[in-house]
């Protein structure tokens, strides 16, 4: 029982490290193993058979419902969009406000649009991965 209470704690450590939701799923499979080993002594191969399958049933189920509710968002309606440049800035970088939610942002043409102050009112012209390209109106 216990080398699975070390295999959970070693997964669900590595899940907080790298950020991988399915170490989660097999930390709690191993958790699940510990609870056989401590009901039923001597019965490895259930407890590899229940570590197995409620870490791949709970990464099958995580991935379901991920894929199911995490269409790519149309960014296409966003451009023309009016933004508010907001008082914190992380490493320099300009963040805005959008659709309740900061972004990050850069200038399309800086020298044209500098000084940018917070509560300046800019204009989504595009975006590049999670970074939004815009503009004075």
């Amino acid at each position: 029982m216990w080398y699975w209470l070390i295999i959970a704690g070693v997964l669900i450590g590595m899940e907080m490290l790298l950020a991988s939701i399915a170490l989660l799923f097999a930390g709690a499979g191993a958790l699940a193993a510990a609870l056989i080993a401590y009901y039923l002594p001597g019965s490895l191969h259930i407890q590899i058979s229940v570590f197995a399958v409620a870490s791949l049933l709970g990464v099958a189920v995580y991935w379901k419902r991920k894929r199911a509710g995490s269409e790519p968002e149309d960014m296409d309606d966003a451009i023309g969009q009016k933004v508010e440049v907001v008082p914190e800035q992380i490493s320099g970088q300009l963040r805005v406000r959008y659709r309740g939610s900061e972004w990050t942002a850069r200038l399309i043409n800086p020298a044209a649009d500098i000084p940018v102050a917070p509560g300046d009112i800019l204009v989504i012209k595009g975006r590049e991965g999670s970074v939004l390209l815009v503009a004075r109106e």
